[in-house]
């Protein structure tokens, strides 16, 4: 084992003892670009199982990304992304879609939002989470929940979410106040069970103005990562560009970005102890030929190759019907990506 494989060895043993080591350190003592796409949906195919086994049954669920650990080979562990969990245990009725992410099929009137936290998936994906974590090989593992704002769009609907940011916030900012409460619930279950880090998905804010962004959604962020112990990696897909300043100051680990905004842009505004994960188009990793995305795979990386805070992942989740050929050439290329400066932290 080589010197330098010892120090990633040694650091990633230090966060797994539950010593105070961050995700910056451990991907920042990579002598290449780490990658951490966002997975899962297209295992299901090569298992062939539905998303709903897989998300209602912990132990096919962790069959599963024990395949993606096996499989690909990629820097930490993630589940599949199920964005309806929060919003089905506050009343909404969800529709399960064979081997696609589950949808919102019925929203819930105002009146109606009640949390009962004993009717719900949130325990199954807890026990998930903790078998993940037992069986995760000495990786860093990663587990989604959804950010208030997204999930009140969820709950009463995207078009009454964006009409109320205008006409009716003080009812907004009640709807709000509840839904905070079962995403503080869900997180702090999360790192009950010893999950390494949690990726907070918000991609309603994408949707919103910066001035709306500070009203409606970042001051439920920055209560939600202050009051977490593991790190927070915030996941805005679509267009984000003019939230990239606001979302520093949400205190998270890194932000996970979409395609539209260049790493190299997004790593000039960001500060340099936040972690950066980004940024392929999901839609291209599925259509493109392996030869092309390992082109644009160099192209998006190359210029960023010597940040410490990069991390190389898709701009959002893969499509089912993504070639595993496609998605094994983005993750060797990236790793095939070396840096020229390493920073060691003092063990």
């Amino acid at each position: 084992m080589t010197t330098l494989n010892k120090k990633i060895r040694n650091v990633l043993n230090q966060c797994l003892k539950g010593i105070d080591m961050t995700l910056l350190e451990y991907f920042s003592s990579f002598n290449r670009i780490p990658v951490v796409p966002i997975v899962g949906y297209p295992a299901l195919v090569s298992l062939k199982m539905t998303a709903q086994e897989c998300l209602l049954y912990p132990e096919k669920h962790v069959k599963l990304v024990d395949y993606m650990r096996r499989k690909y080979s990629i820097d930490a562990l993630l589940p599949l992304l199920d964005l309806t969990v929060e919003a089905e245990a506050l009343g909404a009725k969800i529709k399960y879609r064979g081997k696609e992410a589950p949808q919102i099929e019925k929203n819930v009137s105002i009146n109606d939002i009640n949390i009962d936290y004993s009717k719900n998936r949130i325990p199954i994906f807890v026990k998930t989470a903790e078998m993940i974590k037992k069986g995760s090989n000495e990786l860093p593992t990663g587990f989604y929940i959804t950010g208030p704002f997204t999930i009140a769009g969820q709950v009463i609907g995207i078009t009454n979410l964006l009409r109320f940011t205008l006409t009716s916030p003080e009812t907004l900012y009640s709807i709000l106040d509840k839904i905070a409460e079962i995403s503080l619930y869900y997180s702090r279950e999360l790192e009950r069970v010893g999950i390494n880090f949690i990726i907070i998905a918000e991609p309603s804010s994408s949707l919103i103005s910066a001035t709306q962004f500070n009203e409606f959604s970042k001051p439920y962020l920055i209560k939600l990562v202050k009051n977490l112990k593991t790190d927070a990696i915030l996941h805005v897909c679509g267009k984000s560009k003019h939230l990239l300043k606001e979302m520093i100051e949400t205190k998270a680990a890194g932000i996970s970005i979409d395609q539209n905004i260049s790493l190299e842009e997004a790593v000039s505004t960001l500060p340099s102890d936040m972690l950066v994960f980004g940024n392929y188009s999901p839609v291209d990793l599925m259509l493109e030929q392996p030869l092309t995305i390992r082109k644009n795979v160099l192209k998006m990386l190359t210029p960023v190759k010597d940040k410490n805070n990069i991390v190389s992942s898709t701009g959002c989740d893969i499509p089912t019907n993504t070639p595993e050929e496609n998605i094994k050439t983005f993750i060797e290329t990236s790793k095939s990506i070396k840096r020229n400066k390493i920073i060691y932290y003092k063990l």
